[in-house]
């Protein structure tokens, strides 16, 4: 009897030799198993202290092993305080936080959430604890003339605008040579001696946690820290923990900014101020000033670069207001020809301050200048290229 199966023998084979083949060149028929998919991990910390009224936080930032795009979301009890860049990471506070007025679940200032990184299949989370600092703001004595007197009455109201609701100061000023450091200090003349009694009554009250002066040209003194030197010991004695600002004010007369520049061997009054704040100010000055008192933090902030750099934008066409090289004082570079500052000037110059004394993030602080300008940036670009072994 033939075999039942013999006449489908053929097509058995047939179908057994192409699954052994796959279709194709040799091979086993046993599949490539798939490869394993692993989770993004994080990179950083997971605690983080910011001031009140700033809104970024940090960058949060996930790796994964096999290279794939990670996107990330946040959650928890605090999460709809913030956002965060699904492919950026940017993490920030939606609305500014304010320390008096504590929006976390626990109402303590101390946000809590989770931030997730995931590549599409698999993620990975990480807890965050976000601290709101209190921005209760420094008592302050301020002394100067009228290249200094600008800036020290305006910061208190933007100081005030940016939080630091407990911020006071005590201005001292007198015109030209008699507001510097020394001649305030031993100047004879009735008004300075009254003068000298006002700030050393400031001092004497204690607890002071800066001291702020004008820098002068201590290029005409055999004795550089002449002066500074007096004052600084008469603030220690009732303040340990003060800190010295020297503001570096502008080069007077800006019509013969070039003129004195070539005068000096240099190009132009770019190059005169830098080696005016760095190396007569910081590296001639605060560095003796330095050696002299080493347990006194003593810094100094560019508040005459303003002008300079806002001449040189008028110049290029590049202010977005209409103001005059010359002028009254709402719309002009300069009120006379000293280079007293116009407004658009004490703005800048102020906004430095409000970032070399209290740290302020000037990309995201909101005080109104008045100004379509970008003041904000330009003081934040000066600030930038200022030397930080020489900021507070």
């Amino acid at each position: 009897m033939k075999d039942p199966l013999s006449h489908h023998l053929p097509g058995i084979f047939s179908v057994i030799f192409l699954s052994a083949c796959g279709g194709g060149g040799g091979g086993s028929s046993l599949e490539t198993p798939p490869s394993l998919n692993n989770p993004p991990e994080f990179v950083g910390v997971m605690e983080y202290s910011v001031d009140e009224n700033t809104t970024g936080v940090t960058t949060v930032e996930a790796t994964d092993p096999d290279g794939d795009a990670v996107t990330y979301s946040i959650s928890g009890s605090d999460a709809s305080a913030f956002s965060v860049g699904s492919t950026s990471g940017a993490l920030a506070f939606v609305d500014a936080p304010d320390y008096e007025a504590p929006a976390d679940s626990d109402a303590d200032n101390v946000y809590e959430i989770t931030v997730s990184a995931s590549d599409g299949t698999a993620s990975a989370s990480l807890g965050l604890v976000i601290t709101v600092a209190d921005l209760a703001g420094d008592k302050m004595v301020l002394m100067g003339n009228s290249f200094f007197r600008p800036y020290a009455e305006h910061f208190g109201v933007m100081a005030a605008d940016a939080g630091f609701s407990d911020h006071s100061d005590t201005g001292v000023f007198a015109g030209g040579d008699k507001g510097v450091p020394k001649y305030l200090w031993s100047d004879p003349s009735e008004a300075n001696q009254q003068s000298k009694q006002l700030i050393q009554a400031a001092l004497d009250e204690g607890g002071i946690d800066v001291f702020g002066m004008t820098g002068s040209n201590i290029a005409e003194s055999t004795t550089p820290t002449e002066g500074y030197s007096e004052w600084i010991a008469y603030a220690l004695q009732e303040n340990p923990d003060v800190d010295i600002l020297i503001s570096v004010p502008a080069i007077d007369f800006p019509a013969d900014w070039q003129q004195r520049a070539e005068e000096f061997g240099v190009a132009d009054i770019h190059e005169l101020y830098a080696f005016f704040v760095d190396e007569m100010m910081n590296k001639t000055l605060i560095d003796a000033l330095r050696e002299e008192f080493p347990s006194t933090h003593i810094f100094s902030i560019p508040t005459g670069k303003s002008a300079k750099v806002l001449a040189q934008m008028y110049q290029d066409n590049e202010l977005l207001d209409d103001v005059f090289p010359r002028g009254p004082y709402d719309e002009s570079l300069f009120t006379d020809e000293k280079g007293h500052q116009g407004k658009i000037i004490v703005e800048t110059g102020t906004l430095l301050w409000l970032s070399g004394l209290y740290g302020v993030d000037l990309s995201s602080n909101d005080f109104d200048t008045g100004f379509d300008t970008d003041l904000h940036n330009v003081a934040a670009e000066i600030m930038q290229q200022h030397d930080p072994n020489y900021s507070r």
